[in-house]
């Protein structure tokens, strides 16, 4: 939320971009606790649509949740992502 970029100085989706444009991988983090998806880190996912061949998902802390959860929150995140890049094939993705 606001909090995050209060006091920033620079536009942080901006400097996102000119790491993503001179990265060969791009790790995406999400908490398998917290589905919910910042409207920040949305603006992050859709600024590196352009570099999707290098972007990897990977769903942290999923060795703290069942099986049935796990599965619950990685299609909640499969889901907002196919929204957003647009290929016929589900991003490769890592749980740790």
């Amino acid at each position: 939320g606001e909090k995050q970029t209060a006091g920033r100085q620079y536009d942080y989706v901006e400097v996102v971009k000119w790491f993503a444009e001179r990265s060969a991988l791009i790790l995406l983090l999400f908490d398998a606790h917290k589905v919910d998806i910042s409207d920040e880190f949305k603006k992050v996912i859709m600024a590196l649509q352009s570099h999707d061949e290098k972007v990897r998902l990977v769903v942290n802390k999923a060795d703290m949740m069942q099986t049935d959860e796990l599965m619950h929150v990685y299609g909640g995140v499969m889901w907002f992502l196919g929204k957003v890049f647009k290929t016929p094939e589900v991003k490769r993705s890592y749980i740790s």
